[in-house]
């Protein structure tokens, strides 16, 4: 039995799709991968920075979530949609051996041939990351994170709201 040319018409839309959602996630995720690589070397010495689950309770002395600090972990099917990643960045106390451990939500969202990410609740987004990153995107990347973890660790007010939004977490 040949397929209607309706139906080929369909089944070629759903292949692309299909590819695309493949390519979406691999993309992403080696970019989230890079970004947790990349982070403690541009923070520098103390730091610490481990891949956490974006939602729900985490912990830090695991060590990196590999998968499941995507958004895509739990949810069984892929689909072409942005993809969350939390991040918990280690910042040594300055009166005790201890460290404080706030969580990054970091949204990435492919559109055509480039990739935008969002940090936390910010309304600030790194633009234009092209699917073949180099350490110049990364380094964009991390430089975002700074500056908003020092932005909201400087004002109390944007603590709560970040806190509320579910972008900033801590333990």
């Amino acid at each position: 039995m040949a397929l209607s040319e309706r139906m080929k018409v369909l089944q070629d839309a759903m292949s692309r799709y299909s590819d695309m959602t493949v390519k979406n996630f691999q993309t992403i995720h080696a970019l989230g991968d890079a970004v947790v690589q990349h982070l403690p070397t541009y923070l520098g010495e103390g730091s610490q920075v481990w891949g956490v689950p974006p939602t729900g309770e985490y912990r830090t002395d695991a060590g990196d979530c590999r998968d499941a600090k995507f958004s895509t972990y739990h949810k069984g099917t892929l689909t072409l949609a942005p993809i969350q990643m939390g991040v918990a960045v280690g910042i040594p106390h300055t009166k005790d051996d201890g460290k404080f451990w706030p969580r990054i939500v970091l949204e990435f969202e492919m559109i055509g041939d480039a990739i935008t990410v969002r940090i936390a609740d910010s309304s600030r987004a790194v633009r234009g990351i092209p699917l073949e990153f180099d350490k110049q995107d990364l380094e964009h990347i991390c430089e975002e994170i700074h500056e908003y973890i020092r932005s909201v660790l400087e004002n109390p007010v944007k603590v709560a709201t970040a806190v509320g939004k579910g972008k900033l977490g801590f333990i």
